[in-house]
């Protein structure tokens, strides 16, 4: 277990167990072996082996659990994720923090994979953005590649991305024309960190020194000018990526599928995924 997992699910059992649990200590007076199962009840993509030992191993060291389900794995309904054998007591203080982070991954891992089987071409990655539940990112992150899409940055120190905010801030210094220098030269100091620039109009294509960037995102462009500012790019024998970005949505990201992109980041895969729905039965 990371450091990270174990420090989570540390404090995501101490959130719901200050002061331990109170219902079951009085109620439940025999903390008898006992055997319980996880059970999908909607159809989906699994993620979160990694939790289910990591919260077990937290409430009852001496728990055994037998995995149904691989990270990456189709759930249907009625499938048994796993088998758990414990103590009630163990159980009961597991089953809120284990179901709540199982379904939120596992809603992410399903509806990563809708947007990659609506996409339906191979040589464009459908990418994750930074629009994450903090301190959950990792795992989030992780869910996403479950479901067959691939990470954006991890984070604001692993890749430069430069957003509307600060070409707007380089043009209020009077340093928007030197654009190009300041790329080549945070590439000469900074080998191997990869430079986005995201572009909003065609015309920023024609104003902007950017041929030295990796990466050049299209944010909500129009298909027609999209291929427009592809066509611009080729001209300009541009050898880098490139991301298309902006309310893409299951119904629109097929629209892609024929265009001479590499990458499309999709912020709703992380900020609007819809739970799985999963039981934990205690037999």
């Amino acid at each position: 277990m990371t450091d990270d997992l174990y420090t989570l699910i540390t404090e995501a059992l101490h959130e719901d167990l200050p002061e331990g649990d109170i219902t079951t200590s009085f109620f439940v007076s025999q903390d008898a072996p006992t055997r319980a199962k996880i059970i999908a009840k909607a159809s989906g993509i699994f993620y979160g082996e990694a939790i289910i030992l990591g919260v077990l191993e937290h409430v009852d060291p001496k728990a055994q659990v037998q995995l149904m389900s691989q990270d990456g794995g189709s759930l249907n309904p009625g499938d048994i994720v796993c088998e758990i054998r414990s103590t009630m007591h163990a159980l009961l203080k597991a089953e809120r923090v284990l179901l709540n982070l199982l379904q939120r991954l596992c809603g992410i891992a399903t509806l990563t994979q809708r947007f990659v089987k609506a996409l339906d071409n191979p040589n464009i990655d459908v990418l994750d953005t930074r629009k994450t539940t903090p301190l959950l990112r990792f795992l989030e992150k992780n869910a996403v590649v479950a479901g067959g899409g691939k990470n954006h940055r991890q984070n604001l120190s692993e890749m430069v991305l430069l957003k509307e905010n600060h070409l707007a801030s380089l043009d209020t210094l009077g340093h928007l024309g030197d654009l190009g220098r300041l790329i080549r030269n945070f590439k000469s100091t900074h080998p191997g960190i990869l430079v986005e620039i995201e572009i909003e109009t065609l015309d920023q294509l024609r104003d902007l020194d950017w041929k030295d960037a990796d990466i050049i995102m299209f944010d909500n462009f129009s298909i027609p000018d999209l291929q427009t500012g592809i066509e611009r790019c080729k001209a300009m024998g541009y050898a880098g990526q490139l991301e298309v970005s902006g309310t893409i949505t299951l119904e629109t990201i097929g629209k892609y599928r024929a265009i001479e992109i590499h990458r499309i980041s999709v912020g709703s895969l992380t900020h609007s995924a819809k739970a799985l729905d999963l039981s934990m039965l205690i037999l």
